[in-house]
C-alpha cells in the first residue's frame, strides 16, 4: 500500500509518434524479441538517456542507491552492470570501482566516500579526487604515475577583481 507522499513507481502517459518512428520501434521490438511495444519504448528511452550520462550523473545514481542499500553487488547490478557507458566494473573488499567508455572513473568505499578519476587504456585509474568537487580551497590529488601529490594547475594566483 502506498503511503501519502510516496511517488508511484510508474505513471501512465500517452504520446503521439510519427508512423516512421513507430515502425522503427516495432522493428527494434521484433529484432530483440521484446514482448510488448511499451517495453521496447522503455528500453530505447532508457538507452538514449544513458548515452547522455556523464560521470557526475552516474556518481549521483551511485550515491542515491548506496543510501538505500549499502551492498556493492546490489549497487553494481542495479546501476552499473546494465549501463551502456560502463565498460569495466570491479568489486573489492573495501570499495566498488567502475570505468566509463570516456575514460572517466568512479568509486565508492564502504563508508560512502565517493571519488572520481581518469583511466588509461589498460584501465588503470589515476588522479583520484573527492566527489562532488567542493568550490572551497583547492584539493590535492595523488598522481600514481609520478608518485607525487599535485594541486590543480588551472587556478589563477591572483584574487578575483571585485
Amino acid at each position: 500500500m502506498a503511503h501519502a507522499g510516496d511517488k508511484p513507481a510508474t505513471e501512465r502517459r500517452i504520446h503521439v509518434l510519427p508512423v516512421e518512428l513507430l515502425e522503427r520501434v516495432r522493428s527494434y521490438q521484433n529484432d530483440n524479441s521484446i514482448a510488448s511495444e511499451v517495453e521496447a519504448v522503455r528500453r530505447l528511452l532508457s538507452e538514449a538517456l544513458q548515452a547522455r550520462d556523464t560521470i557526475d550523473d552516474l556518481m549521483k545514481q551511485v550515491r542515491a542507491q548506496f543510501k538505500k542499500d549499502r551492498d556493492f553487488r546490489t549497487l553494481a547490478r542495479d546501476i552499473l552492470s546494465g549501463h551502456i557507458l560502463v565498460k569495466r566494473m570491479e568489486i573489492f573488499d573495501h570499495d566498488l570501482r567502475f570505468v566509463m567508455r570516456s575514460g572517466d572513473a568512479g568509486k565508492i568505499d564502504r563508508q560512502g566516500k565517493l571519488q572520481t578519476g581518469q583511466a588509461d587504456e589498460e584501465g588503470n585509474v589515476y588522479n583520484w579526487s573527492d566527489w562532488p568537487v567542493s568550490l572551497g580551497a583547492p584539493t590535492k590529488t595523488f598522481n600514481q604515475a609520478t608518485g607525487s601529490w599535485e594541486f590543480p594547475t588551472d587556478l589563477d594566483d591572483d584574487p578575483p577583481p571585485f
